[in-house]
């Protein structure tokens, strides 16, 4: 989809300070052999903080950082989450509602798994853009994936799972950064992925069964094997190929002209093909960055936008591209043009 006359007003972020991969194996958290094979260097940890208030605190962060005024003056708040957000029967953006919003700005939890930060930005856009008046939307996203059923140094072979928030607040005619263009799709064909063969009900976190995606993909390895039906791992990365492709079209760039791409936070060996089929270089992706926080849930690539604004990895006249994948499967992709530099780190 082009966005026409959409920006990111401002990007606020919560991220807790990383554990590191050398405490891990000393823990016994973390084998040291993987250590050494995967190159993680750690993982964001927030200890006993909420989700909510990760969010909330990002959200506060984005109003202070460029000097926007107040959240209550929102025509639209999305919160997509990857994990659980609080009590069961309670959704988080009622936290913020409560606590930075107040009245009635209509608000709503987003479940599209870890693209949701980007597919959050087309619904959110389309909001604004059907109707004149509407003039600024905020998504964030926040998770804390802490829990007794997730082991965030074993849960993906060859990833770390973190926990950070991110807010981003669109609006019209001006802002620190240009949304050009974003999309986002889904596969139904793959959505076998992350099912590990459990049954769908009673659902697996209500009798305390554990999250293992490596458990899981190895699962939906062996059932495509017998069927002979590796197939759909084509069709995930076509699709993906052909939605960075539609992106850059509808942004008016091609891929030359793109400075940094901001990927998920995840195993090397998907970033050495991701790499390859999209032409770049490792200085060019969020690599560096990711393997220091871990895979942060629906924010990794807006973690890594803020970063690379503080860091000087982008400058105004930049352009930033965003990939994700989520469980289902879905994917997604956004173009950003930097406009002015934000506060450096």
């Amino acid at each position: 989809m082009r966005t026409s006359n959409m920006f990111v007003r401002s990007l606020g972020v919560y991220v807790p300070e990383s554990v590191s991969v050398e405490h891990a194996v000393r823990e016994g958290w973390y084998p040291a052999e993987e250590a050494e094979k995967f190159r993680q260097l750690g993982a964001a940890v927030a200890g006993d903080m909420p989700a909510p208030e990760m969010a909330r605190r990002a959200v506060v962060d984005a109003y202070e950082r460029y000097g926007e005024s107040s959240p209550k003056e929102l025509d639209l708040l999305l919160y997509p989450s990857v994990w659980h957000q609080g009590p069961n029967g309670w959704q988080p953006q009622h936290y913020l509602q409560k606590h930075l919003l107040g009245g009635p700005v209509p608000a709503f939890e987003i479940r599209s798994g870890c693209v949701g930060m980007i597919s959050s930005l087309e619904l959110a856009a389309s909001y604004l853009m059907a109707v004149p008046e509407r003039q600024t939307a905020m998504v964030v996203s926040s998770d804390n994936h802490g829990t007794p059923l997730v082991d965030r140094w074993r849960m993906t072979p060859g990833a770390l799972i973190g926990d950070a928030a991110a807010a981003l607040l669109l609006g019209k005619d001006h802002g620190m950064a240009q949304l050009l263009s974003v999309n986002a799709t889904v596969i139904p064909e793959a959505d076998a992925v992350n099912d590990g063969a459990y049954p769908l009900f009673p659902p697996d976190a209500t009798v305390g069964v554990g999250l293992s995606f490596g458990d899981r993909h190895e699962e939906f390895r062996q059932r495509l094997l017998k069927k002979q039906g590796t197939g759909i791992h084509l069709t995930i990365q076509k699709t993906m190929m052909q939605q960075v492709e539609q992106t850059l079209d509808e942004a008016g760039i091609e891929l030359s002209d793109i400075t940094k791409v901001a990927l998920p936070h995840g195993r090397r060996e998907d970033l050495d093909g991701q790499m390859s089929w999209l032409g770049i270089d490792e200085d060019q992706t969020t690599w560096d960055y990711g393997r220091r926080v871990g895979h942060c849930g629906a924010v990794d690539q807006f973690i890594a936008f803020e970063h690379l604004l503080a860091t000087g990895g982008l400058v105004a006249g930049d352009h930033l591209l965003m990939v994700g994948f989520g469980s289902g499967t879905s994917c997604a992709a956004a173009v950003f043009k930097v406009i002015k530099e934000g506060p450096r780190a």
